[in-house]
């Protein structure tokens, strides 16, 4: 059936991307977690650059949305644009995050940067299945796309062949 060629061609099962959105879902919990103990007015009154405040509001914002998008792909793993769109958040939620680690290690606490840290390299295994995933389900998508090109392309040539179906005329009394 289709799962099983599913996994002969290397897409994830169903149960296994549901496994990693819920561990993305939760993880996003952790990282919330983190953010909230985060002080950013403090670092600016220290001499931090305000842009760490809009990093640290667009991290927990980004963080939100990973959240509902691994909900929603947990629910529809077949959806290609659902494994795009988390995959994509996670990328840009894992690129503010170094930037606010820097941040935290140098005006708040080191070892609340560590736990970031570790938050955003726990995750990184769990980006990359997630960016393979969305590629090999790129390439099945288009090779079903093919198929029913094919399909559709044979009929459209069976159908050219037959002769106009002509109903005789009767004639008038």
């Amino acid at each position: 059936s289709s799962t099983l060629a599913a996994q002969v061609a290397g897409v994830l099962p169903d149960w296994e991307v549901r496994e990693t959105a819920a561990a993305l879902d939760k993880h996003a919990q952790t990282v919330d977690n983190l953010l909230a103990q985060l002080r950013p007015a403090e670092w600016t009154a220290n001499g931090a650059p305000e842009l760490y405040q809009d990093q640290i509001k667009q991290a927990r914002l980004f963080n939100s949305y990973l959240s509902q998008e691994a909900r929603a792909l947990g629910e529809r793993p077949e959806k290609l644009s659902l494994a795009l769109d988390t995959f994509f958040r996670l990328d840009h939620l894992h690129a503010l995050l170094e930037s606010v680690t820097a941040g935290v290690r140098s005006y708040q606490n080191s070892a609340l940067a560590d736990l970031l840290a570790a938050a955003v390299s726990k995750n990184a295994a769990t980006r990359d299945r997630l960016k393979e995933y969305s590629r090999q389900l790129a390439v099945e998508r288009e090779q079903e796309w093919e198929i029913a090109h094919r399909e559709a392309q044979r009929c459209r040539e069976s159908l050219a062949k037959q002769p106009p179906n002509r109903k005789p005329v009767p004639a008038k009394p």
